[in-house]
């Protein structure tokens, strides 16, 4: 009898039988056990009312990326992820001893030989690319535990990214318990984020990782709390995001320096004293993130401080080319220099914060996210016009925390802006930081209002 062969196509013809079989039962038990914690909660915590909904919009939001990505696109990453994912997890279910070895060494292509046509084999430009190979490992036991199920693995993997993102949002509401409302909405539920972080990809890990890392971030260094439990988390957070994308973290480590340090500083009862020591924490802060960064050197590969902005650039000629259909901008040609940059970072920070407009839209998706980015720029202008420049400084350098998400946030639109210039892309990146910004938004609409209001 032959054997059956497993063969990568780059897109999938319809759902399995996993998908209509398996797929009701697990999401029975999901919700059950959701709307069990969400009832032994919410007497003492009644910001819970909004858990299962988050929950809802994750599952909702996985469900219709993979419905998309079948029928509509028929094919892309996220499908070269599920197959590449899937010949590991035929491989652990032919023979676990190889699937060991392959798992816990390199991108060799010795390693190719543990597969065969029964198992399928993993995609080249996955398989020996250090980021995505470290990503499909971690989607393998997913999938082995979902019958090798494209829709019922994505949302186990959404699921289990939920428990960051609903950490960072308790997070955000104890420390500012008046808006939990205004943050879940900033939070839980902006469409992009829950389309574009939901899916089988790099976005929905590492939007994961960042939260529990920030989360960690305060329990071992802010308010001191389970600290072997939380260090525990925050390197392994930090450990998935140096291997899927690192310049996550290089962009959350100035912001992080400055929230420890102003953290510990603003207890200090003399104004002059406190404003005073701002440039020393920027300097502190700007000094310490170079220096991780320099330590992890070779780790970071292309991302590298001496190969960083060479690898911007590149990208971002890469992402203008004719193959990408009209769907790139242009925010004019980019020295891969300091200075370079430096003069660019303007039209930059504006894409990565703003872009696509919705008169650059010419697809559904890209008009959709137009729409939500106008509201975002609107409400950016309003908090500007109502506390001024002064006024918005001084509300977050008493914020601490929102001074952090926000420097996070204008960091990461300046890095995607230079590197990236396709909207699909854009759209994607921006899922690292678009939750946090747009929650900060609506915590500081909400203390503007609040302000003028005792004034």
């Amino acid at each position: 009898m032959n054997e059956e062969v497993v063969i990568n196509k780059g897109y999938l013809d319809d759902l399995g039988t996993a998908d209509l079989i398996a797929m009701p039962i697990y999401l029975i038990v999901i919700i059950f056990i959701a709307r069990i914690i969400k009832a032994n909660t919410i007497s003492k915590k009644p910001y819970y009312k909004y858990f299962t909904l988050g929950l809802y919009a994750k599952i909702i939001g996985s469900i219709s990326f993979c419905l998309i990505f079948t029928y509509y696109y028929k094919g892309g990453d996220t499908i070269s992820y599920y197959e590449s994912a899937r010949a590991m997890s035929n491989l652990l279910n032919e023979n676990p001893g190889d699937f060991l070895k392959m798992f816990f060494s390199g991108t060799s292509s010795q390693n190719l030989n543990y597969f065969s046509l029964k198992t399928g084999y993993p995609w080249g430009y996955i398989f020996f690319e250090p980021h995505t190979n470290f990503l499909i490992k971690l989607f393998t036991p997913i999938l082995f535990i979902s019958f090798n199920s494209y829709v019922l693995s994505s949302i186990l993997i959404a699921v289990i990214s939920y428990t960051g993102i609903w950490k960072m949002y308790m997070l955000l509401v104890e420390f500012y318990p008046k808006y939990e409302k205004e943050i879940a909405i900033g939070f839980l539920f902006v469409p992009t984020v829950i389309f574009w972080g939901s899916g089988m990809l790099k976005d929905t890990v590492t939007l994961s990782a960042v939260c529990w890392m920030i989360v960690s971030i305060d329990k071992v260094f802010i308010r001191r709390r389970k600290f072997l439990k939380n260090s525990f988390a925050l390197i392994l957070s930090s450990i998935v995001l140096i291997n899927i994308k690192p310049y996550i973290l290089m962009n959350a480590l100035p912001g992080l320096f400055i929230w420890i340090f102003y953290q510990r500083i603003q207890k200090f009862r003399n104004a002059f004293l406190r404003y005073a020591t701002i440039p020393f924490i920027i300097l502190l802060s700007v000094a310490g993130g170079f220096y991780i960064l320099s330590a992890l050197g070779n780790s970071l590969g292309k991302f590298s401080l001496d190969k960083i902005m060479e690898t911007a650039v590149v990208s971002q000629e890469d992402l203008k080319r004719d193959y990408y259909k009209g769907s790139s901008f242009d925010i004019g040609k980019i020295e891969p220099t300091i200075s370079g940059f430096i003069s660019k970072s303007p039209e930059a920070t504006i894409a990565g914060l703003f872009r696509p407009f919705i008169w650059e839209a010419k697809k559904v998706v890209i008009f959709l996210s137009g729409i939500e980015n106008f509201i975002v720029l609107m409400i950016t202008l309003i908090i500007i016009f109502r506390l001024r420049l002064f006024g918005l400084l001084k509300l977050l350098f008493n914020n601490p925390l929102l001074l952090f998400l926000i420097t996070y946030s204008v960091l990461f639109a300046f890095s995607i802006g230079i590197s990236t210039s396709n909207y699909g892309a854009l759209i994607r990146f921006k899922i690292a930081f678009a939750p946090f910004y747009i929650a900060t938004l609506f915590i500081l609409l909400k203390m503007s209002k609040d302000l003028k209001r005792i004034q």
